[in-house]
Parts: structure tokens; sequence; C-alpha cells
């Protein structure tokens, strides 16, 4: 199943994408991919997540009324490969 990173826009498999939902004016990564709730899906590159937050896609993505903190969502290349490999 593909989806569309919320960064760069570009579809990719479920599986190489990290999802991002939002709790309690927080943005968190579900690393289970099964939170209930809309989802944000990310490319694991700090590129996309600078893009995303830049371009605010983030809130059109999960509808939300307002800014949420993002600042919990700073990650390497080294861990993003980390957490993907955990879940495969």
């Amino acid at each position: 199943m593909e989806r569309t990173c919320v960064g760069c826009r570009q579809r990719s498999q479920r599986a190489d994408l990290f999802r991002v939902v939002e709790k309690s004016g927080f943005l968190i990564f579900d690393n289970q991919k099964n939170l209930p709730g809309r989802g944000a899906w990310l490319h694991p590159v700090s590129e996309c997540l600078e893009l995303a937050i830049s371009r605010k896609s983030f809130i059109r993505a999960l509808k939300l009324k307002k800014q949420v903190e993002t600042s919990g969502l700073n990650f390497t290349k080294e861990q993003a490969e980390t957490m993907l490999a955990k879940n495969e």
C-alpha cells in the first residue's frame, strides 16, 4: 500500500515511511503504525521532516486547527534507520 510523504510529497510504500499522529498537542511517531486517529506519513530523513514543518504540512494532513509542538520529532538518519529496522 502506498502513502505520500508530507515532506517531499513523493509516494512510497507504507513500510518505508514513519507515521506521525497528534496526541495532546504534540506530534509523536507511531512506531507500530496503529494508534487511533488521523496519521501523516513521512520519510525517515531530516530533509523531509524539515520540509513538512516549514510547509506546515502536519496541520493540513492531520486536519488540525492550530500549530502543534514538533520539537519531539527531531531525529538523525541513523535513528530513522534503526526505527525502520525495528518495524520490519
